[in-house]
């Protein structure tokens, strides 16, 4: 003990100047750090701006004006895979081509479904399927496994989000969100509540710093279906679809037990002279399915069993064809009795 206290007394000097240096570094760190901090937040500030800017000069997978074909679906689950589909009960939407005046059905890239007045429902297995496999599939995104499920807490649903964001490694995370509709933007937003990662470390606060914000940590897909401003993430209605993709003006937006509505606004689509409860129903417009081109659609495509709504996919209707009823009661249409996909 006496031992220590002589080699303190006799290095005291060297001891102060080392600790004086000490607090140096570590006050001129803490300056750094502020500068950086200031630095991070005018660069982000500018470049969100830019970026927010850009989205909202509108879409980049607009169709030029065209007549195209009006569809109207009434019962019916519209699937693009197993996992990505929409229930509704009665949806307007006009099959546009990118290019030329024919619909090429056959050829699901090749046109847009403009959305009109519409409601559709999602699941939140169906919100998850559109998480994966289009709004964040695409190269050098940061997200991936993502599961959506809906939890009900103070007197209102939230959807979370677990899955893994790579930050340097990949890291796992939970984040509770709620959803609404930038009408200024044309975007379902999901705005960020809660965010915990490794399960139990809670980083809500985390991410309200600027060099931490998601718009830091995620990075943006190069068609512009999505944006992160802040810590919400914003999805154009394109970017939820894969081919054909949908667009449209996006109403509103709820969520309950029944899973999650959308709303479209538009211009309704009147019914077919037709007793059908199920059916897909196309209209006007010159459209192409395998070699038979149609002036002046006028299909009419009824469920085969009504029990339960009408399944159905673009993708795969040519193979329903051999198992269908084909009736050509005129010049001028077409009366199909397929079987759910």
């Amino acid at each position: 003990m006496a031992r220590s206290r002589e080699w303190f007394i006799r290095h005291r000097g060297q001891l102060a100047i080392v600790l004086i240096a000490l607090l140096f570094v570590i006050g001129s760190f803490e300056a750094f750090l502020l500068y950086e901090q200031r630095g991070s937040e005018r660069a982000a500030k500018t470049q969100s701006a830019r970026l927010l800017s850009t989205f909202l000069q509108g879409d980049t997978a607009r169709a030029p004006v065209a007549r195209g074909v009006s569809i109207r679906l009434q019962n019916v689950r519209f699937k693009w895979s197993d996992k990505v589909y929409i229930d509704t009960g009665n949806m307007a939407t006009r099959a546009v081509p990118v290019e030329g005046s024919t619909v090429d059905f056959d050829d699901l890239g090749s046109f847009i479904l403009e959305l009109q007045q519409s409601e559709v429902q999602l699941s939140p297995d169906v919100l998850e399927g559109m998480l994966n496999e289009s709004v964040f599939n695409y190269p050098g995104s940061k997200l991936r496994s993502l599961k959506v499920s809906l939890i009900h807490e103070a007197g209102r649903y939230s959807v979370r989000l677990t899955g893994r964001v790579n930050i340097a490694l990949w890291i796992p995370f939970t984040m509770l969100t709620h959803l609404d509709v930038d009408t200024a933007t044309n975007t379902l937003v999901m705005n960020v509540d809660k965010l915990k990662v490794f399960g139990f470390v809670p980083a809500t606060r985390f991410v309200r710093w600027t060099p931490f914000h998601l718009e830091r940590l995620l990075s943006v897909p190069p068609n512009g279906s999505l944006i992160i401003d802040g810590n919400r993430i914003m999805v154009k209605p394109f970017g939820l679809f894969p081919p054909p993709r949908i667009n449209g003006r996006m109403s509103g937006v709820s969520v309950g037990e029944g899973g999650i509505r959308l709303g479209f606004a538009g211009a309704s689509i009147h019914a077919p002279e037709s007793t059908a409860k199920n059916y897909v129903y196309l209209q006007g417009g010159t459209s192409q399915f395998g070699r038979f081109r149609m002036v002046d659609t006028n299909v009419l495509i009824v469920d085969q069993h009504e029990a339960d709504p009408f399944v159905f996919s673009l993708l795969h209707y040519a193979d329903l064809i051999p198992r269908s009823q084909i009736r050509v009661p005129d010049m001028n249409s077409v009366r199909v009795t397929m079987p759910d996909f």
